[in-house]
């Protein structure tokens, strides 16, 4: 009988020890989770965009189309400069070359064609947005590629633009939309009807009264 007990006592000695451990790694588990999360919150404020523009088109072709931004200082964001004031390229898509993965080891296509730019912070003025035929990688003749623009203001939430365009042949170019903010970001104005080339001219040879 007292063989029993002893037994017994030895079993619940043991259930408590693992507990304590069990208790321990809890523990751990809290701390280390109130220390990451402040980073997480940090990371999460630096994506912060007040404009998000994407550029799409087929998702079946090799060409390659650039989306460009220019702001009210001639600062202008695209592949050739990602990060342009308060611009930034988050996604530059060569077309079906990078659109590619590797999953359990077999190269797989992936069937998208999409640029994003987000600008994120506030600058008040004229806003243009552009889109370019920068490659064509088929050599052959074939149909115009379409190529839709959607322009959202992030904060509060709402489509500021959606429209498409054709572009026929390496080296075209066209304007989407050109819009206008005041001082607190709100958008005042839109313009679809004016064309504005960003590739062939620099921002510098701009005159003053460019955007105006």
């Amino acid at each position: 009988m007292n063989h029993t007990n002893e037994k017994y006592k030895s079993t619940i000695g043991f259930i408590d020890i693992l507990f304590n451990i069990l208790l321990g790694f809890a523990f751990l588990f809290i701390i280390a989770f109130i220390l990451i999360s402040p980073t997480t919150k940090e990371e999460d404020f630096e994506r912060k965009a007040e404009f998000v523009a994407v550029l799409e088109w087929d998702s079946k072709v090799k060409d390659d189309i650039d989306l460009y931004i220019r702001d009210p200082n001639n600062n202008t964001c695209s592949f050739r400069q990602p990060v342009s004031g308060f611009m930034h390229l988050d996604k530059d898509d060569l077309g079906q070359r990078n659109d590619m993965t590797v999953e359990n080891g077999k190269v797989k296509q992936v069937y998208i064609n999409r640029e994003v730019i987000t600008i994120r912070g506030i600058v008040g003025g004229w806003y243009t947005v552009n889109a370019h035929f920068y490659s064509d990688y088929n050599k052959v003749i074939k149909k115009p590629i379409n190529a839709k623009l959607s322009l959202y203001k992030v904060n509060p939430y709402s489509r500021i633009y959606e429209g498409e365009k054709d572009l026929t042949m390496r080296g075209d170019e066209v304007t989407f939309v050109r819009f206008k903010l005041d001082a607190l970001g709100k958008v005042v104005e839109t313009n679809t009807n004016l064309f504005i080339d960003m590739v062939a001219y620099k921002a510098q040879s701009l005159p003053p009264s460019f955007g105006q």
